[in-house]
């Protein structure tokens, strides 16, 4: 019976030795460190201690994928998912900063973003020095990205951000935000882009922070307000990411 494979091709599942080394020592971090992080974490409601961040960063767990040349460790997507597993295996709030870097915005700055600022903000992040979340969701779209209302519109060499957002992973003690957002008048997802905004240029009012059993140490409020005006230093046009 033909299949899908060419013939006489084998498929190995296998890990090198070199992804069996990795997880062996994300193993070891996960039971020695993250146990008593993540039972502090859900006690107190806190996210992970930026010191705990550095000791991820310090063992390259928050650059895996990350070229090199930005401070990572320039691996492949399989290998930061068998870090991720490890430490998810303790508590996924508590592995949750190797998936922003790994998984989540942090990716769409590797490939969206200006080099200046990815020269700026990934090492940061390898490092453990600095977390990005994703500001997407919105109360009457959900996730699809396609429907997005939340807009930006240039004035001048300013950029005003009017929205609200939903379930905003991190909010409120994330350094960084990958704010999806209507950037043009086009329909669809046509006119989508991101902003990536700083902590300190975010002006927000955050809802009720909504909890979720065995994530609790991870901020997700119900919503949040998004109203800023930022000087625009990267040019206006979807999809690529604009820095202010």
């Amino acid at each position: 019976m033909g299949g899908w494979l060419l013939p006489d091709t084998e498929m190995s599942f296998r890990l090198s030795p070199q992804q069996e080394e990795f997880r062996d020592t994300a193993r070891k971090f996960a039971r020695d460190v993250l146990t008593d992080v993540a039972a502090e974490c859900e006690r107190t409601g806190a996210p992970v201690s930026a010191d705990v961040r550095r000791k991820m960063g310090e063992l390259g767990f928050l650059g895996i994928n990350i070229p090199e040349q930005y401070g990572g460790l320039g691996g492949g997507k399989i290998d930061s998912l068998i870090v991720l597993e490890e430490l998810a295996k303790i508590s996924p709030a508590a592995a949750f900063p190797v998936f922003e870097s790994n998984c989540g915005p942090t990716q769409t700055l590797l490939y969206a973003a200006p080099e200046w600022l990815k020269k700026k903000i990934l090492p940061q992040v390898c490092s453990g020095d600095y977390m990005v979340s994703v500001a997407m969701s919105e109360p009457d779209t959900g996730t699809a990205m396609t429907d997005l209302t939340t807009r930006a519109e240039r004035k001048g060499d300013k950029l005003v951000i009017n929205g609200t957002k939903r379930w905003c992973s991190g909010a409120g003690y994330s350094e960084g935000y990958v704010l999806y957002c209507r950037l043009e008048d086009k329909p669809g997802g046509a006119g989508v882009g991101a902003v990536f905004l700083r902590k300190t240029r975010l002006a927000s009012a955050l809802a009720a922070r909504k909890n979720s059993w065995g994530f609790t140490a991870f901020t997700t409020p119900k919503s949040i307000w998004i109203t800023s005006r930022s000087r625009l230093k990267t040019s206006l046009s979807p999809p690529a990411v604009c820095a202010t």
